[in-house]
């Protein structure tokens, strides 16, 4: 089994605990293969990591990040400070994991595994190059990514490679010609071109591959009404993923006080984590508080709020004041 994140060195010891995860609960797996596509890591992180490696006997490879904007020529546009293209690696991981890697299981590092894999590894893809979660987007974004009917937008935080397929397929090719033909400008990163490029190809995979934290904290109700969804998982499917899931990404959400690998936390995993997390070669793996003033005060605020409202209000922000900002971007950069 070949697994891979990328990650960089801040990232490191919550992507340790994601690793693990795996090792734990995937022990009558003969061989494992951890690769991380690491920026700047710290030599004591690195070392940290082959300790817990050793320690289950599985093999992790670690591989410089490269400037991957510069690299594949995307020519991306930083419209914020704040946007890092390193999440587009994982689009191009038929370049830069080895040859031989014909098959790879791609995790964020916020993923959090909690049973075997087994099942996963062994799934026939049929003609796809790439299996997902489908995401709760409402339609009013599939209609600003131009996606069809037949189309499932996917999260990118879990994806089951075909890197065979995905070489075949020349998909390098496909997600440079789509930023190109954007202009650069992509709104929700990598994982919009993927779905983009991959359009209706997506092998679709059960929640409980890729339960986030909405599917947690939120009713399946509410969670409809929140992002206005059509294209979702029946309710049946969302029950089981909560009930057992196998991958869990721990996101951040409005109704969420910081996430799990904070001392300070409402994260429905917090728990869990912490269990996987002292079983890491890191003396102190939880965090301290980074939240500023004006984010606990609104994250105050938002706690003290009936639901109803706050589900009512975010609803109205994302679908409809961000989508009116997200279709003024595009106009202005896409020129």
């Amino acid at each position: 089994m070949n697994i891979v994140y990328h990650a960089s060195d801040s990232f490191a010891k919550v992507t340790g605990t994601s690793i693990v995860s795996i090792f734990e609960n995937n022990k009558d797996i003969d061989e494992i293969n951890v690769y991380v596509i690491e920026k700047n890591f710290t030599e004591d992180n690195k070392k940290k990591m082959e300790q817990l490696a050793d320690k289950y006997n599985r093999r992790i490879i670690f591989i410089p990040m490269p400037d991957i904007n510069k690299s594949e020529h995307l020519h991306l546009k930083k419209i914020k400070e704040k946007w890092i293209f390193d999440s587009y690696c994982r689009l191009f991981l038929d370049k830069l994991l080895p040859e031989e890697v014909e098959k790879v299981l791609y995790l964020d590092g916020d993923v959090l595994n909690t049973g075997s894999l087994k099942e996963l590894w062994s799934l026939d893809m049929g003609e796809s190059s790439a299996a997902a979660v489908i995401d709760c987007l409402g339609e009013k974004y599939y209609e600003l990514l131009g996606l069809g009917k037949n189309a499932r937008y996917c999260n990118s935080g879990v994806i089951l490679f075909d890197l065979d397929k995905w070489r075949k397929d020349s998909m390098g090719d496909k997600v440079r010609k789509y930023v190109h033909d954007n202009n650069g400008y992509v709104f929700f990163m990598e994982q919009t071109v993927f779905n983009a490029v991959m359009q209706g190809k997506i092998k679709i995979l059960h929640p409980k591959y890729n339960t986030y934290s909405m599917m947690q904290t939120m009713s399946y109700e509410d969670l409809i009404k929140l992002r206005n969804v059509k294209r979702f998982y029946e309710k049946k499917k969302i029950d089981e993923a909560i009930k057992n899931p196998i991958l869990v990404h721990m996101t951040s959400s409005f109704w969420i006080v910081n996430r799990p690998w904070y001392k300070k936390t409402t994260h429905p995993m917090q728990e869990e984590y912490k269990i996987y997390a002292e079983l890491t070669p890191w003396d102190d793996p939880m965090e301290e508080d980074k939240r500023n003033y004006k984010k606990k005060i609104i994250d105050g605020i938002v706690q003290c709020m009936p639901k109803k409202i706050v589900i009512k209000l975010v609803s109205i922000i994302y679908n409809n004041s961000r989508v009116k900002k997200i279709q003024k971007e595009a106009l202005l950069y896409r020129r």
